[in-house]
């Protein structure tokens, strides 16, 4: 399910909305034992919709497809989208001929109520706005630091946990972007990047903060396997910067759900100056660091808008230092 889950964020934005909790009781005992069930909605649609996913391989009878949708509609009031992650092309053109919802995660995904049916070989139009993708970003990042001269989706998808398609998105983008261009075509296509220096020059406006949404701890969580980030990064990897009391984490929201809320604290019940700050980024920063530490690039991300002047002139001592 979480494939698919990032698949959708994909295609909707991070702005889709999941529980997949919500129906915990909601089906008879046999259907729980069947699928397995995530609610969620779709930005700019006030319909509910509930993913079915078979917990085991089955085959693609209609009939019994159309049954279990009224089935499932009349149980959670939401109507049903099959997951599938092995479908033949045949298979896939009798669901849609039949306007059966179903998604394969990076594929094709059919929603016939809304006129939605994306495939792989489809590009999707859209105008880039003043920020990166998240897939982008990270590939970006990930390009810089490795000061990768060329590459593709395939080769990327064997180094960082992201689908092929993803990438070719976040590969896409950079080219529209300006920051990469391409040679050859079909499958000998290959992503070139520009010259370093210009990359990051002209790149780096383009960058997010990477935080989402930030948690408070009144005790030390680096035994949860954290990487350090913000103030506390720039001061102990720069030597202009006093280290600050607070300390401050990056981590997933995976991350932040497999530790015991009862950790966490509200900011305004705090009544120490001795607390610790978790950043939930909207990527997994492991995904580009080699340390304890935020790659440079999503630190200089983090803090590249912070007013504090002693805060920016250690930034940029640091990016020096770096060759960026």
């Amino acid at each position: 399910m979480d494939n698919t889950l990032t698949y959708l964020k994909e295609i909707f934005g991070i702005n889709i909305k999941t529980e997949c909790g919500k129906f915990y009781n909601a089906f008879p005992m046999y259907m729980m034992e069947r699928y397995k069930f995530c609610f969620i909605k779709i930005p700019g649609d006030d319909k509910s919709y509930v993913l079915v996913e078979p917990l085991k391989r089955q085959d693609i009878n209609i009939n019994q497809l159309k049954k279990q949708m009224k089935q499932i509609y009349g149980y959670s009031e939401s109507m049903p989208i099959f997951v599938f992650e092995s479908l033949r092309l045949s298979q896939r053109n009798i669901l849609v001929r039949n306007q059966i919802p179903f998604i394969q995660p990076d594929n094709q995904i059919y929603i016939p109520n809304i006129a939605i049916n994306l495939s792989q070989k489809e590009i999707i139009q859209k105008d880039y706005g003043n920020e990166f993708s998240i897939a982008a970003q990270v590939t970006y990042i990930y390009l810089l630091l490795n000061d990768i001269k060329e590459t593709n989706a395939p080769r990327l998808a064997a180094e960082m946990p992201y689908s092929k398609i993803t990438f070719n998105r976040a590969l896409s983008e950079l080219v529209s972007r300006k920051l990469l261009y391409t040679e050859g075509k079909a499958t000998r296509k290959m992503y070139k990047t520009i010259d370093r220096d210009e990359m990051w020059k002209k790149g780096k406006e383009f960058l997010f903060n990477p935080v989402e949404k930030v948690f408070y701890a009144t005790y030390d969580l680096s035994h949860e396997g954290l990487y350090i980030s913000g103030e506390t990064a720039l001061a102990r990897l720069g030597v202009s910067l006093t280290v600050p009391d607070t300390f401050f984490y990056a981590t997933t929201s995976e991350k932040i759900k497999s530790i015991d809320k009862k950790r966490f604290v509200n900011k305004y019940d705090i009544v120490t100056e001795d607390y610790f700050v978790i950043e939930q980024f909207k990527y997994d920063p492991g995904f580009l660091s080699t340390s304890h530490y935020v790659d440079i690039i999503s630190l200089y991300a983090q803090l590249k808008d912070n007013d504090d002047e002693r805060m920016q002139i250690a930034l940029e001592e640091l990016l020096e230092e770096k060759n960026l």
